[in-house]
């Protein structure tokens, strides 16, 4: 359950790492408490980025702002009235892998600075080049499969 902590955002953890370690000991694992980490590891991180700024922009809003150029790209390539199921899979699978890269991209910048943070020396780098790995195969699949 350690490993729930770690996804909390680095001052949080500094902050409440050790209290949520005892909470967690006392309570044990269950799905329910599995859930509410993940939403506050989802909140913690929604309060973290909306609060650093890069060149200006706020990181939520740039990370929001990412993702719908993705969108965009792929809707003007094909309608999506016109896509079968099984491209709409491999659609969503390929923009929340893109989506996922890019935001643990961005963790791993602020957490080891830029010039590593691009690196393949972290777990966190190497995590985002699976992703966009992940993002390339499912969005050619998609493109194969609207053709």
């Amino acid at each position: 359950m350690r490993w729930f902590i770690y996804l909390y955002p680095k001052i949080w953890r500094k902050r409440y790492g050790k209290e949520l370690e005892q909470v967690l000991q006392q309570t044990g694992i269950s799905v329910k408490v599995m859930i509410d980490l993940l939403f506050g590891i989802l909140d913690a991180w929604q309060i973290e980025l909306s609060e650093r700024k890069i060149y200006g922009f706020r990181m939520d809003r740039l990370l929001v702002l990412i993702s719908l150029l993705n969108v965009l790209l792929i809707v003007q390539l094909i309608s999506l009235r016109e896509v079968i199921m099984l491209e709409q899979i491999a659609l969503i699978i390929a923009m929340l892998s893109f989506f996922l890269a890019v935001c643990i991209l961005i963790v791993n910048m602020f957490k080891v600075g830029i010039a590593k943070g691009f690196s393949l020396n972290t777990r966190l780098g190497k995590l985002s080049i699976g992703f966009m790995g992940s993002y390339a195969l499912f969005f050619v699949s998609f493109l194969v499969l609207a053709n």
